[in-house]
């Protein structure tokens, strides 16, 4: 927790005195542009990292309603589509109508966490593929074309500060799929993923049906 806020804490300090110097309006723009994407992400550790400690200590107070899933999986995708058309990744999704009961705030965590992944290490002109499945348990599958994971870190990608590759993670707190463990756990359900290096991965996510 020390590391990963420290080297945002030393970049808005470091930029911040560069800015009390610097003359260029250009380089001022670029190094406010720094420190807003460092506060951007100490804000993003900050909440991850709290939501963490409320899983992890059973303090989190499940809010369970019914809901439509493929709704709010459709607004998730609404959300992030930009930052897919910015890098030409390609979207092809079934989502059929499907009613949920579980806590449709904490399962918004479990998209974004899993989609954003998709879309961060996945490549350039990649795809991305969104599948809801209903046949007396519920089902979300999201794919990705992007770069693997290795078999041997597969069991590991779970713990909490994570990575598989630290250098191409700066913009990763660590904790995403943990919490996604964490939620689904909470809800009855599981996680399963399938993987290959070089090749994409899979996140299948199984949820009990709304009976139980």
């Amino acid at each position: 927790v020390s590391h990963d806020f420290q080297s945002p804490l030393m970049n808005i300090q470091g930029y911040a005195d560069l800015l009390k110097t610097v003359e260029g309006e250009e380089e001022r723009i670029e190094y406010a542009e720094v420190i807003e994407r460092e506060t951007k992400r100490l804000s993003n550790l900050t909440k991850q990292l709290l939501l963490l400690t409320s899983l992890d200590q059973e303090a989190y107070p499940l809010k369970v309603t019914d809901y439509s899933l493929d709704e709010q999986l459709k607004a998730v995708i609404r959300k992030y589509r930009w930052r897919m058309d910015e890098v030409g990744i390609e979207l092809s999704y079934k989502i059929p109508a499907a009613t949920i009961r579980a806590d449709e705030e904490l399962l918004e965590n479990v998209w974004e966490n899993l989609l954003t992944n998709a879309i961060k290490y996945n490549r350039e002109d990649g795809t991305i593929g969104i599948t809801l499945e209903q046949d007396g348990k519920t089902r979300v599958i999201i794919s990705d074309t992007g770069t693997g994971i290795p078999e041997d870190e597969m069991s590991q990608v779970f713990d909490k500060f994570y990575r598989v590759d630290d250098s191409r993670t700066k913009e990763g707190t660590g904790l995403g799929l943990s919490i996604v463990r964490q939620i689904i756990s909470l809800h009855g359900g599981e996680v399963a993923i399938e993987s290959e290096l070089g090749k994409g991965t899979r996140f299948i996510i199984t949820l009990p049906s709304k009976e139980n």
